[in-house]
Protein backbone atom coordinates (compact mmCIF):
# COMPACT_ATOMS: atom_id res chain seq x y z
CA UNK A 1 0.00 0.00 0.00
CA UNK A 2 1.30 3.42 -0.32
CA UNK A 3 1.76 6.25 2.08
CA UNK A 4 -0.23 8.63 3.38
CA UNK A 5 -2.15 10.88 1.32
CA UNK A 6 -3.39 14.22 2.46
CA UNK A 7 -6.71 15.44 0.36
CA UNK A 8 -7.97 18.88 -0.15
CA UNK A 9 -11.15 19.63 -1.95
CA UNK A 10 -13.04 22.61 -2.67
CA UNK A 11 -14.78 24.87 -5.71
CA UNK A 12 -11.43 26.45 -6.63
CA UNK A 13 -13.23 29.07 -7.73
CA UNK A 14 -10.91 30.58 -8.61
CA UNK A 15 -7.90 28.90 -7.18
CA UNK A 16 -5.79 31.42 -4.64
CA UNK A 17 -2.63 31.79 -3.22
CA UNK A 18 -4.53 30.41 0.25
CA UNK A 19 -5.57 27.70 -1.10
CA UNK A 20 -1.89 26.46 -2.41
CA UNK A 21 -0.55 27.85 1.14
CA UNK A 22 -2.76 25.62 2.49
CA UNK A 23 -2.09 22.39 0.44
CA UNK A 24 1.94 22.94 0.98
CA UNK A 25 1.27 24.07 4.81
CA UNK A 26 -0.49 20.47 5.22
CA UNK A 27 2.32 18.78 3.50
CA UNK A 28 5.14 20.21 5.56
CA UNK A 29 3.02 19.45 8.80
CA UNK A 30 2.09 15.98 7.95
CA UNK A 31 5.35 15.16 6.75
CA UNK A 32 3.99 13.27 3.89
CA UNK A 33 4.94 13.31 0.30
CA UNK A 34 1.78 13.88 -1.68
CA UNK A 35 -1.66 16.27 -1.50
CA UNK A 36 -4.52 15.79 -3.60
CA UNK A 37 -6.24 19.09 -4.41
CA UNK A 38 -10.18 18.10 -5.50
CA UNK A 39 -12.45 19.96 -7.50
CA UNK A 40 -15.74 20.33 -6.20
CA UNK A 41 -18.33 19.17 -9.42
CA UNK A 42 -21.17 20.45 -7.88
CA UNK A 43 -21.35 21.24 -4.38
CA UNK A 44 -24.50 20.17 -1.60
CA UNK A 45 -23.83 22.81 0.33
CA UNK A 46 -22.55 25.88 -1.09
CA UNK A 47 -23.18 28.21 -4.21
CA UNK A 48 -23.71 27.06 -7.55
CA UNK A 49 -19.57 27.40 -8.62
CA UNK A 50 -19.17 30.57 -11.00
CA UNK A 51 -17.40 29.06 -13.78
CA UNK A 52 -17.26 25.85 -15.68
CA UNK A 53 -15.49 22.60 -14.55
CA UNK A 54 -13.06 23.31 -17.00
CA UNK A 55 -11.85 26.62 -16.24
CA UNK A 56 -11.78 25.89 -12.61
CA UNK A 57 -9.47 22.84 -13.18
CA UNK A 58 -7.12 24.75 -16.02
CA UNK A 59 -6.85 27.60 -13.12
CA UNK A 60 -5.40 24.74 -10.28
CA UNK A 61 -3.33 23.00 -12.82
CA UNK A 62 -1.68 26.58 -13.63
CA UNK A 63 -1.03 27.47 -10.11
CA UNK A 64 0.45 24.07 -8.41
CA UNK A 65 2.72 23.71 -11.68
CA UNK A 66 6.02 24.22 -9.52
CA UNK A 67 4.95 21.96 -6.95
CA UNK A 68 5.16 18.16 -7.70
CA UNK A 69 4.22 17.41 -4.85
CA UNK A 70 0.31 18.22 -5.33
CA UNK A 71 -1.59 16.54 -7.55
CA UNK A 72 -4.61 17.58 -9.15
CA UNK A 73 -7.32 15.04 -9.46
CA UNK A 74 -10.79 15.71 -11.29
CA UNK A 75 -12.31 12.49 -9.32
CA UNK A 76 -15.25 14.51 -8.77
CA UNK A 77 -15.66 16.43 -11.85
CA UNK A 78 -15.87 13.11 -13.83
CA UNK A 79 -18.96 12.50 -12.04
CA UNK A 80 -22.84 14.09 -13.56
CA UNK A 81 -23.99 14.71 -9.93
CA UNK A 82 -23.90 16.27 -6.77
CA UNK A 83 -19.90 15.83 -5.23
CA UNK A 84 -20.08 14.07 -1.72
CA UNK A 85 -16.52 14.10 0.17
CA UNK A 86 -17.33 10.55 1.54
CA UNK A 87 -17.56 9.07 -2.11
CA UNK A 88 -14.50 10.53 -2.92
CA UNK A 89 -12.61 9.21 0.06
CA UNK A 90 -14.15 5.56 -0.39
CA UNK A 91 -12.31 5.65 -3.98
CA UNK A 92 -9.22 7.28 -2.50
CA UNK A 93 -9.23 4.49 0.29
CA UNK A 94 -8.76 1.83 -2.37
CA UNK A 95 -5.93 2.86 -3.51
CA UNK A 96 -4.24 4.57 -0.19
CA UNK A 97 -3.71 3.08 2.88
CA UNK A 98 -4.73 6.54 4.98
CA UNK A 99 -5.89 9.22 4.23
CA UNK A 100 -5.53 13.16 6.00
CA UNK A 101 -8.72 15.29 4.82
CA UNK A 102 -7.56 18.87 5.19
CA UNK A 103 -10.46 21.48 5.80
CA UNK A 104 -10.84 24.90 7.15
CA UNK A 105 -12.70 25.28 9.98
CA UNK A 106 -15.66 26.62 8.85
CA UNK A 107 -16.26 23.18 6.85
CA UNK A 108 -15.26 21.50 10.04
CA UNK A 109 -18.25 23.23 11.77
CA UNK A 110 -20.77 22.12 9.45
CA UNK A 111 -19.41 18.02 9.12
CA UNK A 112 -22.81 17.55 10.88
CA UNK A 113 -25.14 18.34 8.14
CA UNK A 114 -22.24 16.43 5.60
CA UNK A 115 -23.65 13.48 3.98
CA UNK A 116 -22.97 10.56 5.75
CA UNK A 117 -20.65 12.52 7.92
CA UNK A 118 -19.69 9.87 10.20
CA UNK A 119 -18.07 7.47 7.60
CA UNK A 120 -15.77 10.15 7.06
CA UNK A 121 -14.27 9.88 10.31
CA UNK A 122 -13.97 5.83 9.62
CA UNK A 123 -12.29 6.55 6.14
CA UNK A 124 -9.60 9.50 7.06
CA UNK A 125 -8.37 11.66 9.69
CA UNK A 126 -8.85 15.43 9.97
CA UNK A 127 -6.41 18.38 9.83
CA UNK A 128 -8.62 21.16 10.80
CA UNK A 129 -6.85 24.64 9.43
CA UNK A 130 -8.05 28.04 11.65
CA UNK A 131 -9.93 31.33 9.36
CA UNK A 132 -9.23 34.69 11.24
CA UNK A 133 -12.46 35.57 12.64
CA UNK A 134 -14.22 32.03 12.84
CA UNK A 135 -14.26 29.56 16.14
CA UNK A 136 -14.49 25.66 16.49
CA UNK A 137 -18.49 25.04 16.90
CA UNK A 138 -18.92 23.58 20.54
CA UNK A 139 -21.45 21.55 18.89
CA UNK A 140 -19.34 19.86 16.56
CA UNK A 141 -17.24 19.37 18.86
CA UNK A 142 -19.31 16.93 20.76
CA UNK A 143 -21.02 15.75 17.44
CA UNK A 144 -17.61 14.05 16.69
CA UNK A 145 -16.63 12.86 20.43
CA UNK A 146 -13.52 15.03 20.24
CA UNK A 147 -11.94 13.82 23.76
CA UNK A 148 -11.31 10.73 22.30
CA UNK A 149 -10.16 11.66 18.64
CA UNK A 150 -8.17 15.49 19.21
CA UNK A 151 -4.35 14.79 18.90
CA UNK A 152 -1.57 17.24 18.80
CA UNK A 153 1.10 15.91 16.76
CA UNK A 154 1.08 14.27 13.15
CA UNK A 155 2.85 11.51 14.29
CA UNK A 156 0.24 10.78 17.29
CA UNK A 157 -2.33 11.53 14.01
CA UNK A 158 -0.16 8.36 11.40
CA UNK A 159 -0.02 6.06 14.51
CA UNK A 160 -3.93 5.26 14.18
CA UNK A 161 -5.83 4.02 10.99
CA UNK A 162 -8.45 7.00 11.15
CA UNK A 163 -10.50 8.84 12.81
CA UNK A 164 -7.90 11.69 14.50
CA UNK A 165 -8.29 15.22 14.44
CA UNK A 166 -6.22 18.29 15.05
CA UNK A 167 -6.79 21.52 14.98
CA UNK A 168 -3.51 23.69 13.25
CA UNK A 169 -3.09 27.32 14.92
CA UNK A 170 -0.32 28.49 12.67
CA UNK A 171 -2.11 28.72 9.83
CA UNK A 172 -3.23 31.96 8.48
CA UNK A 173 -4.52 32.93 5.27
CA UNK A 174 -7.69 35.23 4.98
CA UNK A 175 -8.48 35.06 1.78
CA UNK A 176 -11.79 34.24 0.08
CA UNK A 177 -12.75 33.22 -3.58
CA UNK A 178 -15.90 34.85 -2.96
CA UNK A 179 -13.90 38.31 -2.81
CA UNK A 180 -11.14 37.88 -5.35
CA UNK A 181 -14.43 37.64 -8.05
CA UNK A 182 -15.59 40.75 -6.57
CA UNK A 183 -12.88 42.52 -7.09
CA UNK A 184 -12.45 41.11 -10.57
CA UNK A 185 -15.68 42.52 -11.41
CA UNK A 186 -15.15 45.67 -10.62
CA UNK A 187 -11.98 45.66 -12.13
CA UNK A 188 -9.98 45.81 -9.22
CA UNK A 189 -6.15 44.46 -8.87
CA UNK A 190 -6.10 40.81 -7.53
CA UNK A 191 -2.02 40.02 -8.00
CA UNK A 192 -1.91 39.87 -4.82
CA UNK A 193 -3.81 37.00 -3.79
CA UNK A 194 -3.41 35.09 -7.33
CA UNK A 195 -1.01 33.30 -9.05
CA UNK A 196 0.10 35.88 -12.46
CA UNK A 197 -0.86 32.66 -14.32
CA UNK A 198 -4.29 32.60 -13.12
CA UNK A 199 -4.69 36.06 -13.75
CA UNK A 200 -3.83 35.70 -17.05
CA UNK A 201 -5.80 32.85 -17.82
CA UNK A 202 -9.02 35.11 -16.38
CA UNK A 203 -7.98 37.89 -18.63
CA UNK A 204 -7.72 35.50 -21.49
CA UNK A 205 -10.67 33.56 -20.95
CA UNK A 206 -12.95 37.27 -19.51
CA UNK A 207 -13.99 34.85 -16.06
CA UNK A 208 -16.28 36.61 -13.48
CA UNK A 209 -16.17 39.75 -15.51
CA UNK A 210 -20.09 41.16 -16.33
Amino acid sequence: MSSPLAVLGGLFDPVHKGHVSAALFALEFLSVQRLKMIPCHLPNHKIVPATQAEHRLAMLTLATASYPQIEIDPIELQRDRVSYSVDTLTELKKRHSMLVFVLGVDSFNSLPQWHDWQKILELSHLLVLPRHGSTVSDETLRAVDIEHRQVDTSEQMLASASGKIIFCENFDYDVASSEIRKKITRGDDVSAALDAKVVQYINDNCLYQN
